[in-house]
């Protein structure tokens, strides 16, 4: 991602696809609070594979010396100086001229920033505290302590290793951040169980897509969840109110605490997402409300043995 550097200050700019510099504090990205500083200063856009810098201010802006013409984009390299404004105070040095991400930025400068991937298990997959996803185009979900919300763009991000700040390359509003599109056929989750019930295997079809996930322990969690759906669907349950479990109960029903029950959901999901990447109902695997959880709205099946205990499909 786009990257600049004050070397006085040690601070940086993770730039997004369009980023304002200026005094304005409510219509600037990077406010600048500097009297040379015009109040709309300069844009850097992200244009056809190159980050481009236009002035748009009264005391100019400058690229290596270089004072830009007003208004006429000029392309940025890695290594060069950007000066706002006449004085010597306000200029950064160009660190990065990837393209623009979505990330985590650290409060602590010492650290790199995070970019985000479809599915990210954080600080590591091996000892992770919160799961972050995408759950549609450009909607981002954080889930940690049992609870699940939308990420906006400068949402805080706390883990023990220090505070984080999500930076959205195009944020969104908050009428596109409620909306989470629906495939018209969502996959098919087939869940195999042996007789004994100490081996659960997941299948996941897709269309003419299909991928075997194996053996896991995290299957027997979702296969737990589903039965309950199940069992509440066949009650005559309304489709909001079916399938969710406190967590407690779900702790208590496979026999481990809450913190590793959210870890097998953590890495349930991890496997489904990277099984078939783009396929955004998997994202949605488990729902989550405040103390309780569901597997989502798709659609299964679970065999024990080689019998079929049940056939899951969501009503329309």
């Amino acid at each position: 991602m786009g990257t600049l550097f004050d070397p006085r200050t040690g601070s940086r700019v993770v730039l997004r696809a369009e980023h304002v510099f200026g005094r304005n504090a409510l219509r600037a990205d990077t406010a600048v609070d500097d009297p040379g500083i015009s109040s709309l200063h300069a844009v850097i856009r992200w244009r056809n594979g190159r980050w481009m810098v236009s002035d748009h201010s009264t005391n100019g802006s400058f690229v290596n010396g270089q004072v830009l013409v007003p208004g006429e984009p000029f392309a940025l390299e890695a290594g060069a100086e950007l000066r706002l404004g006449r004085g010597p105070n306000v200029a950064w040095r160009v660190q990065d001229v990837a393209a623009p991400a979505d990330v985590l930025v650290p409060a602590d400068l010492l650290r790199p920033v995070i970019g985000l991937a479809a599915h990210n298990l954080l600080p590591s997959s091996d000892a992770p505290e919160l799961c972050i996803y995408l759950a549609g185009p450009g909607l981002w979900m954080l889930e940690q302590n049992g609870e699940t919300r939308a990420l906006k763009d400068g949402d805080a991000v706390q883990m023990e290793s220090g505070a984080h700040r999500f930076v959205a390359a195009a944020p969104m509003d908050d009428t596109q951040v409620a909306e989470v599109a629906r495939e018209p056929e969502a996959p098919v989750l087939v869940m195999r169980l042996s007789l004994d019930e100490e081996h659960a295997s997941l299948e996941v079809k897709d269309g003419a897509a299909k991928a075997d996930l194996g053996e896991r322990s995290h299957h027997y969690c979702l296969a737990t969840l589903a039965r309950r759906r199940m069992a509440d669907q066949e009650r005559g349950l309304e489709p909001g109110a079916q399938g969710w479990l406190g967590s407690a109960e779900l702790s208590r029903m496979l026999g481990m605490e809450t913190t590793h029950v959210n870890m097998q959901i953590f890495r349930a999901r991890e496997q489904l997402m990277t099984a078939l990447p783009g396929v955004v109902a998997l994202s949605r695997l488990i729902e989550r409300r405040r103390g309780e959880l569901r597997i989502g709205e798709l659609p299964f099946e679970i065999y024990r043995g080689d019998s079929l205990e049940c056939r899951y499909r969501p009503l329309r």
